[in-house]
């Protein structure tokens, strides 16, 4: 494609929708809007057209683009309390494709519980019945050869509940992947955990190693960028896409009936020309979790004494805005592995890089082709009789907001669910080093000097809720990011449980004869035991696992919420909200599947409203 994606010619004074975001939901809704001629749709990304990029491109380096300027908005938390002072990195996607173009790619589905439990805040509709039809139809799975689905253990791979004809490949490569990918399942059956079904079924506990977003003939990376803006699509005279052009506000105007109106957007563009642009229907903020309630105060939507202090007009009096943020934490641990064993290290040798990138580039082959991490979901491991009603009692029997009642409430009935797991486990085979300070080009670094891998802990369902919120009128000016992880002691108590059982899964065959005895703990100096040691390094280890959600909920919203079952913004016309920020509850694992299949719907559902007009 060679139109330059950045230039503002031809610009039109007025589309249909203007869409806020170029990034895994923005381009769903553009995609799929604009399959009817009829209708126009403007799509403003802030960052570039970065398609034939290799550090996008190449699944293997996607930790490259993290906090580089360039890929990334380069955000950082404020110190967090009940992490002992650190602060919190979050990598957040600026470049066309989002975060879908710069993720590790992992293909995890949600439960029915977690889809079900939105229905249950007060949104009709919003079920795992209706998304799990979107899960499809955003997907086409290519099946593991047999040599794959051998070494992989994947013969829980349910072919009826996997999509077949979506823009999103999802695949998992020929390999060969680490020995750990293949001892991963293993090791949970030897610990009597096999698992019960496919992942995309909603229903699934156990190990698997999980496909990755990866097209199952290139090996490039299917994100976004490339899924939903085909060269096909690119060329369709009623969709326009901008990159580098930053929004600034949404243009609001108070009705003669004296309701808000969203009528345009005002952003910059790369040639530092400020612009407006009308929207005839709507305005789609699809900016992300961080970006879209930030936007929605510079508009004057949110606390009317937050938007006063910065000397923005209140146009809708909405406290819920950028409130309920969540975010998943991972806690690693990583061991030296035993002598033979290939790591992610062995590409810090150039002439492997290099033969590496030449296989890749040749044929897709090697190790930059994969997605080699594989991940299980568990109940508490480990709990005495009683434990966690003794834990519930001490930490949930309390006044809470109103806002958090009903959540919740859904949380505690799904932690008493024996058959719903709390936890994630997911194996990466390289080292990874939160000591090394927030910013992820350390935390991937690899910079100890021999060879790892890393198991870490996550917490499905936190209960503790952050904040995202505008420090400046100056757009340019990145909102506060306060995730407060760890700030609900239940979560510590949960996380903490999950994380010390990580040495029961490196200490069990077949994963234990792949680490080197008395080889290098990076986490401890020892093995940790003692609950008292795993609080201890849950605080000092955590990480943002760049999950992001529910700072504009789809919830009522006497209870927290933001936007309706429709996604329309809260006592404005012609906005709504198509993005992560929408998920009221945050599902268990990694979420682009989910965003993929709220952003599907989300389309069929401004469709269905146009029509009804």
């Amino acid at each position: 494609m060679t139109v330059d994606t950045s230039a503002l010619s031809g610009l039109r004074p007025e589309y249909d929708y203007v869409v806020v975001g170029g990034g895994t939901a923005g381009l769903v809704v553009a995609s799929r809007l604009t399959e009817d001629p009829s209708v126009s749709v403007l799509v403003l990304e802030a960052g570039g057209y970065h398609i034939d990029d290799p550090r996008i491109a190449i699944p293997g380096l996607a930790a490259s683009t993290y906090f580089d300027p360039e890929f990334d908005w380069c955000l950082t938390s404020q110190p967090q309390e009940a992490l002992n002072g650190r602060c919190i990195a979050e990598p957040r996607g600026r470049t066309l494709g989002g975060s879908s173009a710069i993720n590790l790619g992992m293909v995890i589905y949600p439960t029915r519980s977690d889809i079900d439990s939105w229905e249950r805040l007060g949104n009709p509709g919003w079920n795992w019945e209706s998304l799990s039809t979107y899960l499809r139809k955003s997907q086409t799975f290519t099946p593991p050869s047999d040599e794959v689905r051998d070494q992989l253990s994947l013969g829980y791979i349910d072919p009826a509940v996997q999509g077949t004809s979506g823009p999103v490949h999802v695949s998992f490569g020929d390999g060969p992947f680490p020995a750990f990918n293949a001892a991963w399942p293993r090791t949970f059956e030897t610990l009597n955990h096999r698992l019960s079904g496919d992942p995309m079924s909603g229903r699934a506990n156990g190990a698997f190693c999980s496909p990755g977003t990866i097209h199952a003939t290139s090996r490039a990376r299917s994100h976004a960028g490339v899924a939903y803006y085909t060269r096909d699509i690119a060329q369709r005279p009623n969709l326009r896409v901008i990159t580098e052009a930053f929004v600034e506000r949404v243009l609001l105007k108070k009705a003669d009936d004296g309701e808000v109106v969203a009528t345009g957007i005002q952003f910059v563009g790369k040639d530092r020309s400020q612009q407006t642009v009308a929207a005839g229907a709507e305005v789609i903020l699809s900016a992300g979790a961080i970006k879209t309630p930030h936007l929605l105060e510079l508009s004057g939507i949110g606390d009317a004494k937050r938007l006063q202090v910065h000397g923005i007009e209140t146009f809708v009096l909405n406290p819920n805005v950028g409130e309920n943020l969540q975010e998943h934490g991972f806690v690693p641990f990583s061991w030296e592995v035993a002598d033979g064993q290939v790591t992610g290290e062995a590409l810090r040798n150039p002439e492997i890089a290099k033969a590496a990138m030449e296989a890749w580039q040749s044929s897709g082959a090697g190790p930059l082709g994969l997605c080699p991490i594989s991940s299980a979901f568990m109940t508490l491991p480990e709990l005495q009789d009683g434990e966690l009603q003794d834990l519930l009692g001490k930490y949930l029997d309390k006044e809470v907001p109103s806002s958090q009642a009903a959540q919740y409430r859904i949380l505690r009935q799904l932690l008493e669910d024996v058959d719903e797991p709390t936890g994630q486990y997911t194996l990466a085979p390289f080292q990874i080093t939160p000591e090394k300070g927030p910013s992820p080009k350390g935390i991937f670094a690899m910079a100890e000097p021999e060879c790892f891998v890393s198991i870490v802990a996550v917490l499905n369902r936190p209960f503790s809720r952050g904040s995202v919120h505008l420090t400046s009128s100056d757009p340019t000016t990145l909102p506060t990011f306060d995730p407060r992880m760890l700030s609900h002691p239940l979560d510590l108590e949960l996380q903490a449980r999950h994380v010390k059982w990580l040495e029961t899964l490196a200490a069990t065959e077949p994963m234990a004869s792949l680490i080197k005895p008395n080889g290098r703990r990076l986490h401890h100096s020892k093995p940790v035991t003692s609950l008292d040691t795993a609080r201890e390094l849950t605080r000092d280890r955590i990480v943002a696992h760049y999950h992001v959600t529910g700072t504009a909920a789809m919830m009522p919203r006497d209870i927290g919420g933001v936007v309706d079952e429709r996604l329309r913004v809260y006592g404005c016309r012609n906005m709504r909200v198509v993005d992560a920020s929408v998920i009221p509850l945050i599902p268990r694992g990694n979420i682009q599947t989910t965003v993929y299949a709220v952003a599907e719907k989300a389309a069929d559902i401004i469709k269905e409203d146009r029509l009804a007009q």
